[in-house]
């Protein structure tokens, strides 16, 4: 009964310390985590298409270094953040939620005709 106890114990501080951790939309929307989701997503998309508008890449997009990701805007429904590929001459833009996930991945050319307008 005691084992049953302590776990109910530790169960509960993990799951207070992971809400209160995740910071989901409250205060100051943690950047590199922003980056990196996007980084990441550039990389598994080398291995697989995951359904976003710019298909499978290249391998070269798992050699483009961190600083080549930057954000570009922060809108109410995410971060919209812009990498270049130096290797094949492609800008893409990620648009991810502010809590790291990214929603779309489209090629810059492609955003331009729907948006209008190039960020």
């Amino acid at each position: 009964m005691k084992t049953l106890s302590k776990l109910a114990v530790i169960s509960t501080f993990l799951f207070t310390t992971s809400v209160f951790a995740h910071g989901d939309g409250h205060g100051e929307v943690d950047k590199k985590k922003i980056l990196q989701a996007a980084q990441t997503s550039a990389k598994a998309l080398t291995f697989k298409d995951k359904g976003m508008s710019v298909g499978k890449l290249d391998g070269s997009w798992n050699k483009v270094a961190k600083d080549n990701f930057t954000i570009v805007e922060e809108t109410r429904d995410g971060i919209l953040v812009k990498a270049t590929n130096a290797q094949n001459h492609q800008t893409l833009l990620f648009m991810v939620s502010k809590t790291g996930k990214v929603m779309e991945v489209k090629d810059e050319k492609m955003f331009k005709h729907e948006h209008g307008h190039a960020h």
